[in-house]
Formats: C-alpha cells, sequence, structure tokens
C-alpha cells in the first residue's frame, strides 16, 4: 500500500526559523532544497543550510542585496546589488567564494535571473538597460534598450530564447535573444500610481515568476496608490498568458490590507501562492486557486514578507523585514492508495 500526501494550504503553520539582525529584503531557495540565502538591509548575504539551519555570512557587496538567484545544481549563487555590482558565488567550497565580480549597471542592480541553460545571466536598473552576461567569463554578450524609466524586474522565458522586463511605470517588453531586437510590448499600468502627496511615480515589479511550461507568467507590486511612502497602496499580482500578451487575472488581497505584494509563485499542484507586506508592519501569505482572483486562503504573519520561495513542493521559505527566515509547512493531509497487486 502506498502512501500519498496531499498538500493542504489551509493548515500552514510554521515549522523553522532562521535569525538575522538586520531587515531582509530578497530570498531565494537552490533548487535542490539544499540552501536558502537572503540579502538584507547591510552589505552581506546570509546563507543557510536547509538541513541542519548551519549559517555563513558572505561578504563582498557594497551596498544591499536586492536580488539572488541559483545555478540549477545549487553549487552556484548569483548576488545583485544597490550599488550595481553582480557576484558569483562558488558554494562547492567549505566557505564560499566570490569566483567572478560583475559592474552591471550604473546605479543600482535591481534583478538577476539565470538562464534555463545555466550559461547566461539576466540583469536590469536603474540606468534604463536590461543585460545578458556569460557566466563562464563575465562577458557582456547583449543589451537592451528602451525602457524610459527604472527596470525593476527582468526574467527568462523556460524556452530559453525570450526573456520579459518590467519597469516603474508597468511597461513590459519581451526581447529576443535570438533576434537580438524587441518582439512585444504589454501594458501593466495598473501596477502604478502617481504619489500625490510626494508627487513621485511608484510601481514596478517586486517579483516576476514563470509557471514551468511558461504558458503564463505573473508580476506581483502595486496599485491603486494613495500615498505610497505611508504604504497606503494596494499589492497586486498580475497573470499575463505568455502567447497573447493579456492579462488573465488580477489576484487581490482583503481590501483591509495596505501594502505591497512582495512574492509570487506558481506551486506544482495547481495553485498560486503571494506574499505581501501591510503598512502595519505584519504580513500574509495569500493562496488562489487557477481560475479565481480572490484568495482561497489567506494566512497571516506576525512580521512583513519581503519575498517568497518554495521548498520542495510542501514548503514555503518567506524572508522577514524583523530579519528572520521562517519556515512554513503546507501540512499534508495523508491518503492511502491501493497497489496494483492488492
Amino acid at each position: 500500500m502506498n502512501v500519498k500526501a496531499a498538500i493542504d494550504p489551509v493548515e500552514t503553520h510554521q515549522v523553522a526559523e532562521f535569525k538575522h539582525e538586520n531587515p531582509l529584503t530578497t530570498l531565494r531557495v537552490d533548487p535542490t532544497s539544499r540552501y536558502v540565502a537572503a540579502g538584507a538591509q547591510d552589505l552581506d548575504v546570509q546563507l543557510w543550510s536547509l538541513k541542519d539551519g548551519k549559517h555563513q555570512t558572505l561578504k563582498g557587496h557594497k551596498s544591499w542585496v536586492r536580488s539572488i538567484d541559483f545555478s540549477a545544481d545549487g553549487n552556484q549563487l548569483y548576488t545583485a546589488c544597490w550599488g550595481g555590482g553582480v557576484k558569483i558565488w562558488d558554494l562547492k567550497q567549505d566557505i564560499p567564494q566570490v569566483v567572478r565580480s560583475i559592474q552591471a549597471h550604473q546605479g543600482a542592480t535591481r534583478w538577476v535571473r539565470v538562464s534555463p541553460d545555466g550559461k547566461r545571466l539576466a540583469t536590469c536598473g536603474n540606468d534604463l538597460l536590461v543585460k545578458i552576461w556569460k557566466i563562464d567569463n563575465g562577458k557582456l554578450e547583449q543589451q537592451f534598450e528602451g525602457h524610459q524609466r527604472h527596470v525593476y524586474g527582468v526574467d527568462f522565458h523556460p524556452d530559453g530564447e525570450h526573456v520579459v522586463s518590467q519597469d516603474l511605470m508597468g511597461v513590459i517588453f519581451v526581447w529576443n535573444l535570438k533576434t537580438k531586437q524587441k518582439e512585444r510590448t504589454i501594458d501593466a499600468a495598473m501596477m502604478t500610481g502617481y504619489d500625490k502627496k510626494f508627487a513621485a511615480d511608484m510601481g514596478g515589479a517586486r517579483d516576476m515568476q514563470f509557471n514551468v511550461g511558461g504558458s503564463f507568467w505573473a508580476s506581483a507590486g502595486i496599485t491603486k496608490v494613495v500615498n505610497s511612502f505611508a504604504g497606503i497602496q494596494d499589492p497586486i499580482i498580475v497573470v499575463f498568458d505568455w502567447k497573447t500578451g493579456e492579462v488573465t487575472r488580477q489576484l487581490r488581497a482583503d481590501e483591509k490590507f495596505k501594502g505591497i505584494a512582495w512574492g509570487i509563485r506558481f506551486h506544482p499542484q495547481g495553485f498560486t501562492i503571494g506574499a505581501g507586506a501591510d503598512k502595519s508592519g505584519k504580513g500574509e501569505l495569500w493562496f488562489y486557486s487557477s481560475d479565481k482572483e480572490e484568495a482561497f486562503h489567506t494566512f497571516k504573519m506576525k512580521t512583513a514578507a519581503r519575498a517568497l520561495d518554495l521548498v520542495g513542493d510542501d514548503r514555503l521559505a518567506v524572508a522577514h523585514a524583523d530579519g528572520n527566515v521562517r519556515l512554513y509547512q503546507m501540512a499534508a493531509q495523508t491518503t492511502e492508495a491501493k497497489t496494483e497487486s492488492e
């Protein structure tokens, strides 16, 4: 008799905590689920073993680290900071070492993502550029121009032949890596707003992710801006169809929640997970079915969420504003399935 575990988001609960003294800014779990890495409001990268909690501090950046990614085998770590630098770390050694440093952008490098084949990095930043780098030698391979405002996010499509970038004003470009041209422009103006009190545009992607097949992707951020500096705005997660570029869903939190959506993940079982920070300083996880715009379950957290990632299929890692990474178990209900011989 086989025992099959079914994920149950409604039973989500905290199971572990990794402490750091400064508020966290980002987080990533490596694809093999050995490590969780986080950036904070300091100059360092924090790395924990998910097996035994062993902690290491990786030093070398000159500004806050805002974006992190891992190689598919978990042996390399890629980090990008507000000072414009990108670092490639070798994690196979007992003490991780920087094997390559790249001055990727003038001003902040807001994002770093590794390509599906593991050979290139995509970055974007405050110089309005999207860049593609070769990992083996750190050389610039391609550069895309066209954004008129700070570029907040970039990611590779699973086909490895396209990247998607999104800027402060919700302008999304799809770039073809083979033709080296802009292929499409998509309007996500609902993910921006104008703060009249401070006379400033507000918006930009706080997180982006494609589903496994690449048929759609989602971007997390803000909408309905009133006073962004005071957190008076709504979180939003927008889902786009890859083939048409059209918005298929706009995922929302409860109307009482005012703040930012900082994380988005597609679960293999078909539901979508979001994470956010409320202006009160508290956080929430939102769980959405594949055809609804309102969450079927909301999990309240005592501090604001700054990033979200999956640990396997049954756990979530969340970076919190109080400096801690917390692991949350999506409790499994056990079901029995008979084998053919029974």
